[in-house]
């Protein structure tokens, strides 16, 4: 099979992370939010679906409104000849044919849930102000009357995943590269900020103001529980694009106690958890985190069938963020017809098989890069902890152990890997195999030889210490 490039749109060339001061991760007082925060520590594994009119023209966001052309994912499709100006009116046009018959959410729904992922984030509005849902105060959304997509997309959307026993979130684009309060287009537009000077017209920019409060108070009164609030466009905050953040956040506590706020890369008392994306840190940063990772080449599917990472690399992730103790979030998206990548739908199955067996060392753990842990077998190992149960779990694409290969089991111990235990290891098993024979050794930490894994792609232990 040919090899594919996955290699990640170039964000912060395009200005889109970092730049906010960073005073350390701020943990929030309020109980309700450090309970919530818990909670969601727990759940581990999330999905962040992308899906918007620029899927339409297949790409995997809205950047190439962006008027700094900086290549690929910023740029206008290369068969579309014209100004800047034009090429706005024309994306923008593209909602008049943009209908995703194909979308089916309770597809989505059941998928992700079978795959084991606990919650969901939604993209409601990317930084062109395309609503996917039924906002009142724009009719630039999927219900309007020229909108041929003519549904409340993100309505449906957590219906069928709520419906899945998945918790919801929502994201939402601080930017609006539609709205007149921030992009006047009477006046040039030269980049991604806002093109007037607030200190001369302040009135437009508060309208903008009010106008991002309101879209953000639907999204908290109108579709159930929200377990975060994803903000996006982390340029828009103060002092430059003051947004009144706080405001925001404690409005949403007040319609949604129970929530999270997390307004990305803009470190302060509103990032309740950060969010690298595209990677991941290479140890535990001592704070809650959550990295956003795509499963094809971008957020969303640029074609149809569009290929999927292999499995060995998303449970690489994996296993690499839940050690360090942090949340995977799982991108995918439609295509512009809304259809789900077979590509996808496979890998979405291999992982949840995987999940089906090792998923007790994953949910509910915690990183466990403070104890000693499993070692050998030629492997590197990663390690989770939950109460008295430490968790090890190696990758076998380049190990000694073949998945399935039984000769190993019918005791050959030449064909089988000596690994070694904590000290005070008292039992261990093979999730989804049996209690391995402790050899204890008054000189060493004990041992146990291993012989086989009971799953594909990578193996998993559980110790009592």
């Amino acid at each position: 099979m040919a090899a594919h490039d996955f290699t990640a749109d170039n964000l912060e060339a395009a200005g889109a992370l970092g730049g906010s001061p960073d005073p350390g991760y701020i943990r929030p007082e309020a109980p309700r939010t450090l309970a919530a925060l818990e909670h969601w520590q727990d759940l581990k594994v999330g999905v962040i679906i992308h899906w918007g009119l620029y899927s339409a023209i297949g790409q995997g966001g809205s950047w190439s409104l962006h008027r700094e052309r900086l290549g690929d994912f910023t740029d206008p499709p290369a068969d579309f000849t014209g100004t800047d100006a034009e090429y706005h009116d024309w994306y923008y046009d593209q909602r008049r044919t943009f209908h995703g018959k194909e979308f089916d959410p309770q597809d989505w729904a059941r998928s992700c849930a079978e795959a084991g992922m606990r919650y969901l984030v939604f993209t409601t509005k990317h930084h062109d102000g395309f609503a996917m849902y039924d906002t009142a105060y724009s009719n630039l959304k999927s219900t309007a009357e020229d909108s041929a997509l003519g549904r409340d997309i993100f309505g449906e959307t957590v219906e069928a995943f709520q419906g899945a026993g998945l918790e919801t979130g929502a994201y939402f684009s601080k930017a609006d590269w539609a709205h007149p309060g921030y992009w006047d287009r009477a006046l040039p537009v030269t980049d991604r900020f806002h093109n007037f000077d607030i200190a001369e017209r302040p009135r437009a920019w508060e309208q903008f103001v009010e106008f991002t409060h309101a879209q953000i108070d639907e999204l908290l009164t109108r579709y159930g529980k929200m377990n975060v609030l994803w903000l996006d466009a982390g340029w828009v905050r103060e002092p430059v694009e003051p947004i009144d953040i706080d405001r925001i956040a404690d409005r949403a506590r007040e319609l949604q106690p129970d929530i999270l706020v997390v307004d990305r890369e803009v470190h302060g008392p509103h990032e309740n958890y950060r969010t690298p994306e595209q990677t991941l840190p290479e140890d535990d940063p001592g704070h809650p985190w959550e990295s956003c990772i795509t499963m094809t080449r971008s957020w969303c599917s640029l074609e149809r069938d569009d290929p999927a990472k292999p499995i060995e690399e998303i449970l690489g992730n994996l296993l690499k963020i839940v050690s360090r103790g942090g949340n995977y979030l799982i991108g995918i998206g439609p295509d512009a017809e809304g259809r789900m990548s077979s590509s996808v739908r496979e890998r979405l199955e291999e992982f949840g098989s995987w999940m089906q067996v090792c998923g007790e060392g994953i949910y509910g753990t915690r990183g466990a890069s403070e104890v000693s842990g499993v070692a050998g077998g030629g492997l590197e190992w990663f390690h989770t902890r939950k109460d008295s149960t430490l968790y090890a779990f190696a990758l076998l694409q380049d190990g000694p152990l073949t998945h399935g290969e039984r000769s190993r089991a019918d005791g050959d111990e030449s064909a089988a890997v000596t690994l070694t235990l904590p000290a005070g290891a008292k039992t261990a098993r093979l999730l989804g195999g049996e209690e391995l024979a402790i050899r204890a050794d008054a000189d060493s930490n004990p041992t146990v030889m291993l012989a086989e894994s009971p799953t594909a792609h990578a193996v998993g232990l559980a110790v009592e210490l």
